[in-house]
């Protein structure tokens, strides 16, 4: 009877024990610190649209580590470092790719270059106002950030610049795939039927687009760089018919075409001459990357009841 009671009376020290010892919870489990989200991994992508005018706004995060919530309000300045990006050009890029330049400081401003994180929250967000007409879309462009000084907490001691990438976009423009047909216009038999990923970039404007022809698209180190003879510009117009024109060397003749924005699809044609002085006409849907194949089943019927006109 004696063990009985004893062993109850045992577990209930444990208990009143265990009360007394502070959660894990109750203090922080390792120092708090001040960095920007990104950092890490040195590449922060924004999308620049070129189409905002006169600016478009991009930002970035900035964040307190931690195991627990702040408890005070945390007020971060930001600085730049541009020799950041002659680093990272010098140890990623070879000296014949093109390098990343920094964004012109006449072209971009910020409202404030600090940012308060509140107690209680994990990051706040410090925008950056740029002005994107001046951008070209061959060129590459960073912003490089650093953390200068905070009010609570310390900074990081590693990862402390995030070089910010922007990648000038439009509404018309990523990554699409061209049903298309290249015709000989005075020989039928010579004929190429092609599906394509065409990758179109943003230039010039928010209605405007360059993509390529038939031919592979330019990457760092490729041999062959197409884009002077094998590309050209869509301008889609207020009424979503579309107007070509040609980039630089690509020899076009005419064109047009139509853009269903409900699609995001464009029903294309243009003649062309190509490098043998044969004039061809391509004509060919051009849709959108989807992201569903409920998706991808509407353009795909839709298509098959529009067929390719000759």
């Amino acid at each position: 009877m004696k063990n009985k009671i004893l062993l109850p009376l045992a577990l209930l020290s444990i208990l009143f024990v265990g009360c007394d010892q502070e959660s894990p919870l109750s203090k922080d489990l390792y120092p708090q610190s001040v960095y920007i989200v990104g950092a890490a991994d040195k590449i922060v992508d924004r999308d620049l649209n070129i189409a905002d005018t006169p600016y478009d706004t991009v930002s970035i995060s900035v964040a307190v580590s931690g195991s627990r919530p702040s408890t005070n309000d945390v007020t971060v300045t930001v600085g730049e470092m541009d020799d950041a990006i002659t680093i990272y050009n010098t140890k990623n890029l070879s000296g014949t790719a093109t390098q990343y330049r920094k964004v012109e400081s006449s072209i971009y401003t910020y409202p404030s270059k600090s940012v308060t994180i509140k107690a209680g929250q994990v990051y706040n967000t410090l925008p950056i106002y740029i002005k994107p007409a001046s951008f070209q879309c061959d060129s590459m462009y960073m912003i490089a950030l650093r953390l200068t000084s905070t009010t609570a907490y310390s900074l990081v001691k590693t990862d402390t610049v995030a070089l910010v990438r922007l990648n000038m976009v439009n509404k018309y423009s990523g990554l699409y795939y061209m049903n298309g047909v290249i015709r000989n216009t005075t020989n039928p038999k010579d004929t190429v039927i092609y599906n394509m990923a065409r990758n179109l970039l943003a230039t010039d404007d928010g209605k405007t687009v360059r993509m390529y022809h038939f031919a592979n698209e330019f990457t760092q180190g490729d041999v062959n760089d197409y884009r002077p003879t094998n590309t050209f510009k869509i301008t889609v117009n207020t009424d979503n018919t579309l107007t070509l024109k040609t980039w630089n060397k690509f020899a076009i003749i005419t064109g047009g075409g139509t853009y269903y924005p409900d699609l995001k699809l464009y029903s294309i044609w243009y003649t062309f001459t190509d490098d043998k002085g044969v004039i061809r006409k391509t004509v060919g849907y051009l849709y959108k990357a989807t992201k569903t194949t409920a998706e991808q089943k509407v353009i795909t019927d839709w298509i098959e009841d529009h067929p390719l006109a000759k």
